[in-house]
């Protein structure tokens, strides 16, 4: 409710009470008022009736104003204030359908009643209200729970440097108290921190490795915006751990990057797009640490980049990463596998055609995959695979910036950041002659390798653990974890199809569990008789001859599985189907 308004306020007004403006009923300051405000002289003459009043009543002020309020609102309480002197407080009334509660209360001067004043709001708006302060009490408390229990410390800064807000976690790593931290400088409590130079330069800075009480932390710093102005700076330190910090090996699916309204998707680029952070990724390992900071660095850059490493190992889920960490990360990002486009097909895919190119063009002709992400990024998923007739292609597109549609005779100019990945030694096939050797430098300006499972075992029960959360939600179970048997066979395993072979085991065993915990009878028969079956071999065989004879049993396993089925069974084992074929052909499997 609203509170009693000083009564001095209209004492001023009250030596013109018979002046034509306040009979005239002009708006005054009271008007801007939602509640109803009411006030009358010492013989109960009207003097106030504001906007709220003509609204509730049904009258107009310029009817009013001057008359006995007797005569208006019969049974109002202002008369009785106006002779007893004594206010009425939270006093209730009803007109229509609506009930209010109004505070009334004499005018006084030089110890004289000259006037009496009341204020009144409905009783639904006032528990609207009450309904909205304890909303917003409890959104805060939620809030507050979420910082001081999650594992990110976070600081707040004003424009001058001082401390305004710092949650449990970030207190606890700088070793201070809260009371003793806010109103201080930052540079006080965080001696080598810049984060007083943000507000300054309005520049933020991602995954900036520092040290903090002789920790190691990986440290974020942003503006701080209020009314399109800055207010100061947020520093965050991303999951920071007592043993090493959080870093990469699985992107959460249900985390997506918010797209920058400026985008220039166009036709064909439908369901394209970037969708994550190197903050939503979770894993632990200090060769992963050092990886996430890399990409963090030449993402700022215009460089192309090559991402090597095995099938599973998350390469893709790094060029989302270095787009949306880039300043192109409101524009396209378009992903192409140059393996699973037909070879005929590849050089209209990505450079687009005219109507009536070819027999069999689209009428309108259509918009190449480099054209879509002009300003933006192209992924070339599996380049190792390109043709090298599309080969000598793409390094022009590379070294002139611009491309030629088919069946067209004019060049059209492209700004694009390209970023390509394979799984495959492009070295090797340049010796073999299937990759061109000047292709190869113009790609591999930054180089990046994403690092099998197997070299990052520390990770494993991190991994495992978050899988059979996204599980639990997706089959709607609750299984608590694997058990000593399983979790055994994990750790001396190689894993082959890293990490994603590993989500695709335990959603195989998510199918098959019934109880609390996933069995060894759950895993596929490959991985139950891995061990019985390479234990043997370890005396009489190398390393190279063992992982190629683990890789086509899975091959085998998975094909039996889906009946033969080679597209179900390229998804089973997590790899591209042009890539089960090239294997298949390999190791002489006849289906």
């Amino acid at each position: 409710m609203m509170s009693v308004i000083w009564p001095e306020v209209f004492i001023v007004g009250l030596h013109k009470l018979n002046s034509p403006s306040v009979l005239s009923g002009k708006a005054s300051f009271f008007d801007y008022f939602h509640n109803i405000v009411i006030a009358v002289d010492y013989q109960g003459r009207l003097i106030i009736f504001n906007s709220a009043c003509e609204r509730v009543f049904g009258i107009q002020a310029s009817e009013v104003l001057g008359r006995l309020v007797s005569e208006v609102i019969p049974y109002t309480g202002l008369l009785k204030v106006l002779k007893t002197g004594k206010s009425h407080i939270g006093r209730k009334f009803v007109v229509g359908n609506a009930l209010y509660i109004a505070n009334r209360t004499p005018i006084t001067q030089d110890g004289a009643i000259v006037g009496a004043l009341g204020v009144a709001q409905e009783v639904n708006e006032l528990r609207n209200v009450a309904e909205e302060l304890e909303t917003f009490r409890k959104l805060n408390d939620i809030m507050e729970h979420v910082l001081d229990n999650g594992k990110e410390a976070y600081l707040a800064i004003d424009r001058e440097g001082a401390v305004i807000m710092l949650n449990t976690p970030m207190a606890q790593l700088l070793g201070v108290q809260w009371s003793d931290a806010v109103g201080r400088h930052v540079t006080q409590i965080i001696p080598d921190s810049k984060l007083q130079l943000i507000p300054v330069s309005g520049k933020g800075q991602d995954m900036q490795v520092i040290l903090i009480n002789g920790k190691q932390v990986l440290v974020s710093h942003y503006p701080m915006f209020r009314g399109g102005k800055i207010a100061g700076a947020v520093c965050k330190v991303l999951l920071e751990d007592p043993q090493q910090l959080l870093a990469l090996a699985v992107i959460k699916p249900n985390q997506r990057a918010e797209q920058g309204a400026d985008n220039k998707t166009r036709s064909g680029s439908k369901g394209d797009g970037a969708r994550y952070r190197i903050d939503h990724i979770i894993g632990q390992s200090s060769s992963m640490l050092y990886l996430k900071g890399t990409i963090a660095r030449v993402a700022r850059g215009p460089s192309t980049v090559l991402i090597n490493g095995e099938s599973g190992t998350g390469k893709e889920l790094m060029a989302h990463a270095i787009h949306l960490e880039s300043a192109r990360r409101n524009r396209p990002f378009i992903k192409v596998n140059c393996a699973a486009v037909p070879e005929s097909l590849l050089e209209s895919e990505l450079f687009g055609y005219q109507e009536g190119a070819f027999t069999g063009a689209r009428r309108g002709g259509q918009t190449g995959k480099f054209e879509l992400a002009d300003d933006g990024t192209i992924f070339l998923d599996e380049i190792g695979d390109m043709p090298l007739s599309m080969q000598a292609k793409l390094l022009r597109v590379l070294q002139e910036k611009e491309i030629e549609r088919l069946g067209e005779n004019k060049t059209r100019n492209i700004d694009v950041r390209v970023i390509a990945a394979t799984n495959r030694n492009l070295r090797e096939l340049i010796q073999a002659g299937q990759f061109r050797e000047d292709l190869y430098y113009r790609i591999n300006v930054v180089s990046l390798t994403a690092p099998p499972l197997r070299e990052r075992m520390e990770d494993l029960g991190e991994l495992t653990g978050y899988f059979i959360k996204k599980f639990n939600r997706s089959f709607n179970h609750k299984v608590a974890g694997i058990s000593r048997e399983v979790m055994r066979l994990f750790n001396n395993y190689h894993w082959p199809g890293n990490v994603r072979e590993l989500e695709n085991i335990i959603e195989r065993a998510f199918n098959l569990v019934e109880g609390d915990y996933i069995n060894t009878q759950h895993l596929p028969h490959y991985l139950q008789h891995y061990e019985q079956s390479s234990r043997p071999s370890v005396l009489k065989k190398n390393l190279p001859t063992l992982l190629e004879q683990v890789e086509k049993d899975a091959l085998l396993e998975a094909l039996d599985a889906s009946g033969g089925n080679k597209m179900q069974a390229a998804k089973t084992l997590g790899i591209s189907r042009a890539w089960l074929y090239k294997k298949m052909k390999y190791y002489d499997i006849d289906l």
